[in-house]
């Protein structure tokens, strides 16, 4: 599906340059973040060969320049000081991402990480590691509470933050098992 943005009037494309000769073309998730736009999960290739020919990268950050992420340099990562990435260390695909408090908690196919800010100019963003047990099935299914998300793994119903994530479905262990995505 294509990214786009509106005016309020008009929709227009949204497919920023990332390289001279490489477009970020579809992302799983957008979200603001620390002024800074962040796409998760994202399909990017050579401007050139289209939308069609793109690749999906489904554990990479791409993030945007402080301020106005439509600007036409704003996620350039070969110009200092403007967009960059990070990739998260493992080969699982970015599922979900919520906020719990201050910090954006996302969640891959069978882990948790947190995507903590850290200010520094060039990489403003660190991926930590929140549990290597729970992750989540389905993207927008996460539920905030006040301290908590909860979500639906394939182990396990789980509440995470940014500190560990714990199930919570001890006394009926075996129900994660009747859920599925196609139901």
């Amino acid at each position: 599906n294509p990214m786009r943005y509106t005016d309020g009037l008009t929709w227009t494309p949204f497919v920023p340059l990332v390289t001279v000769a490489t477009t970020l073309f579809s992302c799983r998730i957008l979200v603001a973040y620390y002024g800074r736009l962040l796409a998760l999960n994202v399909w990017e290739g050579l401007t050139a060969a289209g939308a069609g020919a793109a690749v999906n990268i489904p554990n990479r950050c791409r993030f945007s320049q402080i301020g106005s992420p439509i600007q036409v340099d704003a996620f350039r990562t070969d110009i200092f000081g403007k967009g960059g990435l990070i990739d998260a260390p493992t080969a699982e695909s970015i599922v979900g991402a919520m906020f719990v408090k201050n910090t954006l908690v996302v969640q891959f196919e069978q882990t948790t990480w947190q995507l903590r800010y850290v200010g520094e100019y060039g990489l403003p963003f660190i991926w930590e590691r929140v549990s290597s047990d729970f992750g989540s099935e389905s993207t927008f299914s996460q539920v905030l509470f006040e301290n908590n998300m909860l979500s639906v793994g394939d182990k396990a119903i789980i509440a995470s933050n940014g500190s560990g994530s714990n199930r919570i479905d001890l006394d009926i262990p075996d129900q994660v098992f009747d859920i599925e995505n196609e139901n």
